[in-house]
């Protein structure tokens, strides 16, 4: 009896030891693993044609909020007002920034207590002086969120995919003089579920968004396999050899763009000639000057366009990330050698 029960400790020991691995443990197609933490606008902006105080991010856009799920009628912010309420009444799993447990108390005092501001306005009708007294509570300042992913390349459906681990508000405070501050306040864990397929037509995903951002995976965190070779082989090697679904850079969005192979990938890599037309200040007088680009290699890849869907699912109240695209950037340069722009050669499509 006693043998038995030691065996059936040991055998327990194992499925719970192994259970706890993380899901690329020994999984030989993901060949590389890499940990990041970008601050995303998921809800302060929608549709942006301008740049946000994270200018790496170009735009956020709304694909479905379920209103009657969500009882928030209007309310574009029912994801961070879920999620501060849950932390708040002490529902969910935070840390400091430095991986500690943190109680109730702590959070509370994180936050910081609300404040009330007096602005003296004049009224428009009678022109007098009149005050406005403003009481700005700390869990609407939030307009961002840092949140830790897992990127991972799958090498036999090549494939850039993601997962998210935990989240981090971000608050945004407006100082006397019309500036803001940020401080990230604390991490919730977040774990997104590595077997589960997301979709925004699945009824338990009441709130899905779509970001557009410009990354940089040059301080990634490894965690399994070597960054620059799966990212060369992803944005690089695979196209030139045909290898992945790859759409031109039709417009920001891939979704319409139309397949290109390999000869056509070639094409877009080699040497090119750009005409630039410029217009002298005093004279007004138009220039014609031909700039000659270089071929392009991946060392000229230090920026990526990603297009992301986030899901929020009602199930388990956790949220998902999905890689849709990801498109390598080239600097595109004055004459001078300043910056003008930075625009994606290609769509490399996520088989997640």
């Amino acid at each position: 009896m006693k043998k038995f029960f030691l065996s059936f400790l040991l055998i327990f020991s194992f499925i719970t030891i192994y259970s706890q691995k993380p899901f690329y443990h020994k999984n030989k197609a993901i060949s590389w693993v890499g940990e990041t933490e970008f601050t995303y606008y998921l809800e302060d902006f929608d549709r942006l044609n301008f740049e946000p105080a994270d200018e790496m991010q170009m735009e956020t856009r709304t694909i479905k909020i379920d209103p009657y799920a969500t009882c928030e009628v209007g309310n574009e912010t029912y994801f961070t007002n879920f999620i501060i309420n849950e932390v708040l009444e002490n529902r969910r799993k935070v840390y400091s920034l430095d991986g500690d447990p943190m109680t109730a108390a702590q959070i509370q005092n994180t936050f910081g207590k609300s404040s009330t501001d007096t602005i003296i306005s004049v009224d428009p009708v009678t022109n007098q002086n009149q005050k406005v007294i403003i009481k700005t509570d700390p869990k609407y300042q939030i307009k961002a969120f840092k949140i830790k992913q897992w990127w991972y390349y799958d090498k036999e459906k090549e494939s850039l995919e993601s997962m998210v681990q935990a989240i981090a508000p971000v608050l945004h405070k407006e100082r006397k003089d019309g500036s803001f501050s940020q401080k990230t306040l604390f991490w919730i864990e977040m774990k997104q579920d590595a077997k589960k397929t997301y979709s925004y037509n699945d009824q338990s995903v009441i709130w899905a968004k779509e970001t557009l951002s410009t990354l940089s995976f040059k301080d990634v965190k490894k965690k399994k396999g070597r960054s620059k070779k799966a990212l060369k082989n992803l944005t690089f090697k695979d196209p030139k050899k045909g290898k992945g679904r790859v759409v031109e850079n039709d417009s920001w969005y891939p979704y319409c763009a139309d397949q290109i192979d390999k000869d056509d990938i070639e094409k877009i890599l080699a040497s090119t000639s750009d005409t630039i037309t410029t217009y002298d200040s005093e004279t007004y007088e138009e220039k014609i000057s031909i700039v000659k680009n270089k071929k392009t290699n991946y060392k000229d890849f230090e920026y990526f366009r990603i297009l992301q869907h986030w899901y929020f699912d009602k199930s388990t109240n956790t949220l998902a990330s999905k890689v849709i695209s990801i498109g390598p950037l080239k600097d595109v340069l004055n004459e001078d050698g300043k910056l003008r722009f930075r625009k994606a050669l290609y769509y490399i499509m996520s088989s997640q």
